[in-house]
């Protein structure tokens, strides 16, 4: 994928040119991605689906690969202050679990009633 911020000198496009479908539609197919100016100021970009669809997988990978060093992180960590033990990454299912778990805990804790 291209710099996400480098745009050809000709891959732009003015506010009023969106009057032109066919100007609008002819840069996406040559340029796939356009920043939109008004005057001489750039307000936002267009990116066609292609464009778009490359954009949200690299950031995808971007996310799990961050993940993935966060994780190797936490592992030096936890190797380092308690050696022997695992580190498991956690999950919504593991988060959903461990909430169960407790208020299962809790609520047997209610029925048997205060302790001595």
């Amino acid at each position: 994928m291209a710099s996400l911020d480098q745009f050809p000198l000709e891959a732009e496009i003015s506010l009023s040119d969106f009057r032109s479908e066919e100007t609008l539609t002819n840069r996406l197919e040559t340029f796939h991605r356009l920043r939109v100016r008004r005057r001489s100021d750039f307000v936002g970009v267009f990116l066609d689906v292609a464009e778009w669809q490359s954009l949200v997988h690299y950031v995808a990978r971007l996310e799990t690969e961050l993940e993935r060093r966060e994780a190797d992180a936490v592992r030096a960590i936890v190797s380092e202050r308690a050696p022997g033990a695992t580190f498991d990454p956690g999950s919504a299912e593991r988060t959903a679990e461990i909430d169960s778990e407790y208020e299962r805990l809790v609520a047997e804790g209610l029925r048997s009633g205060p302790r001595p």
